[in-house]
């Protein structure tokens, strides 16, 4: 998270001031054995478990042209926010600031048969470093950004900058609530700390209204996540990550798992607006 500005409105400073709470302590994370907000790619590679019919999906399809649509997927993974719009969308460009999530995400949009375009960074950092550059980012007809606002504290030049580059529209998904909150319960036991509960959707929503956005806003269950987020054997080996604890503690962990399993998320929210040109 970056304080590159001075948020603009009081539904920005109060999410920015939200996701500044969930700062950990130092010395908590200097005994994680690895961040813990890293993520392994391949639990964002697109695979079989993905379902290109979801509401998500038809959500974005509908403001895409009949044919030759183009798509850019802010914080894209390996794919699976944007390749199921293949064979509408044509060409895909992928922003993420993981190189092993956009080789992921260049392999599938291969293998989907559309034209592709890799940029390797942070939102809206890259689209700031190409206009300097004088070598701006096209424009695409449609944004789509899943499972990435909380990840920004500076959400108000994160928004208009999304929305600038999309031609037709935009489609930005999250959960109810911040992800990591799934893992409260278990901070409190491991570690007697108190997380936040803040911000949520709303709060997102409320950001986007400050700023002139009416957006629609649908909740859709969840879409399945890949194989390997889902699978139960690396849920001792997630738990130990997001809370910082170290391998000799895996059968407490395990344990205390049986009785207290993570409140993953079960639906989403889907906000769709006007992009740019709209």
């Amino acid at each position: 998270m970056t304080d590159a500005h001075e948020p603009l409105t009081d539904a920005g400073r109060h999410w920015a001031e939200q996701l500044r709470a969930w700062a950990l302590p130092d010395e908590i994370v200097a005994q994680a054995a690895v961040p813990p907000w890293a993520h392994d790619p391949k639990t964002f590679a697109v695979d079989d478990t993905l379902r290109p019919d979801s509401p998500i999906f038809e959500m974005a399809r509908e403001l895409l042209p009949a044919e030759g649509g183009s798509v850019i997927d802010i914080g894209c993974g390996g794919g699976r926010s944007s390749i199921p719009l293949a064979p509408r969308a044509t060409h895909i460009t992928g922003v993420d600031e993981n190189p092993a999530m956009l080789a992921k995400f260049a392999e599938a949009a291969a293998a989907a048969g559309c034209t592709h375009r890799e940029l390797q960074g942070r939102w809206p950092d890259v689209a700031i470093a190409a206009e300097q550059a004088s070598a701006p980012i096209e424009m695409h007809d449609i944004a789509v950004c899943h499972h990435v606002f909380y990840n920004v504290q500076d959400l108000e030049p994160f928004v208009v900058a999304l929305t600038a580059v999309a031609r037709l529209g935009v489609v930005a998904v999250l959960p109810k609530h911040h992800p990591q909150s799934a893992w409260n319960e278990g901070w409190q036991h491991f570690w007697n700390l108190k997380r936040p509960d803040g911000p949520t959707a709303d709060d997102a929503v409320a950001v986007l209204r400050a700023l002139g956005i009416q957006p629609e806003v649908v909740v859709v269950p969840r879409p399945p996540m890949s194989r390997f987020a889902d699978d139960p054997a690396e849920l001792v080996d997630s738990a130990r990550l997001r809370l910082c604890l170290h391998p000799d503690r895996n059968a407490e962990i395990e344990a205390w798992l049986r009785d207290h399993p993570p409140a993953f998320m079960t639906d989403v929210v889907v906000l769709r607006w006007p992009g740019g040109l709209s």
